[in-house]
């Protein structure tokens, strides 16, 4: 238990770091979607230019699941990554400052893949469980899924900073039951998918030691089989989902891709059912590769226990041989 002394420090230190945070994001917030978003890749390329191990993950894990990609593309290419990640922070509080209630014009911006898929999951009386990734922008395809079913719940890890927690729920929740606490967060999920209400989850994470390797842009990746084994118990289908940005269009446009995964049968395919939730995001991924987190150690845990590092030498091996640099 820490010393009251020590309480005091870390919470007036994580409240003017929340300061800091409130005073780089507000221009997000307040400027128009388009100047917010530009702003916000500015953000991301700063980031890119100081945080060594996510530029050099990010490399790396383009190399190994491209590998012609040489090190000066791979290098643009993860630029590119860290500012797309940081304009889905800034579509997600776009979204929310613009469309606060139902009645708001949140529809415009995004056009269905699929209407009759998207039809017929809506005509569908049983829960879902919506399975995500940090793919396009992942809070707009929740916020939507929210708006378009009514309600349900997302599972989200706490912020670690109390004060920029209340923050963050404060913006992002239009009620507190929206939010599921990540730790515990399978078994009450479990309970609310069994009171009839939609669980949304993100699905692209390093599973640890106990998650099971299913294969992503070929090579064995730890995952979690929570959304297969929720539907397992509960009988609720999976609807993968993601916002993809349409770069293409004048105004700011998302293209929203669904596919429905059927329950499986027995605890014998858990497994599967979790590695085609995985091949739907990987086949989208690969029609637009720079709009997914590869800064994120998704590989790191290995099948034989041992796991990946992303230092300089991870990074000069990866590009070892001839023809590799530029």
């Amino acid at each position: 238990m820490k010393h009251p002394i020590a309480r005091a420090f870390l919470s007036i230190r994580d409240f003017f770091l929340t300061v800091v945070v409130v005073a780089v994001l507000a221009p997000v917030w307040l400027l128009p979607w388009r100047a917010a978003c530009r702003l916000a890749r500015g953000y991301g390329l700063f980031a890119f230019l100081f945080w060594g191990e996510g530029r050099r993950a990010g490399i790396i894990n383009l190399r190994r699941a491209y590998s012609n990609t040489r090190r000066g593309p791979a290098r643009r290419s993860v630029a590119i990554v860290f500012m797309n990640l940081a304009q889905s922070i800034a579509e997600a509080m776009q979204f929310v400052r613009r469309f606060r209630t139902p009645a708001s014009p949140w529809r415009n911006i995004y056009r269905l893949e699929d209407p009759d898929l998207a039809a017929r999951i809506l005509a569908d009386p049983r829960a879902k469980i919506f399975a995500t990734g940090h793919f396009g922008s992942w809070e707009v395809a929740i916020l939507l899924l929210q708006r378009t079913i009514g309600g349900g719940a997302a599972i989200a890890r706490r912020v670690d900073n109390p004060w920029l927690n209340r923050l963050v729920k404060a913006v992002r929740l239009e009620d507190p039951s929206q939010w599921i606490e990540k730790r515990g967060g399978a078994a009450e999920a479990l309970r609310r998918l069994r009171r009839g209400e939609n669980v949304a989850m993100l699905v692209d994470e390093n599973g640890g030691r106990r998650g099971p390797f299913v294969d992503f842009f070929g090579r064995p990746a730890s995952t979690r089989k929570t959304p297969a084994l929720l539907s397992l118990i509960t009988r609720c289908p999976i609807v993968v989902g993601a916002a993809v940005r349409d770069e293409s269009a004048r105004q700011p446009r998302f293209v929203y891709r669904l596919a429905l995964i059927e329950p499986p049968d027995s605890a014998d395919q858990i497994l599967n059912t979790t590695a085609a939730i995985q091949k739907t995001l990987e086949t989208w991924i690969r029609e637009a590769p720079l709009q997914w987190r590869w800064v994120h150690w998704r590989w790191r845990t290995r099948p034989d226990g041992s796991e990946e590092r992303y230092g300089g030498r991870e990074l000069r091996e990866a590009f070892a041989g001839r023809g590799t640099s530029d």
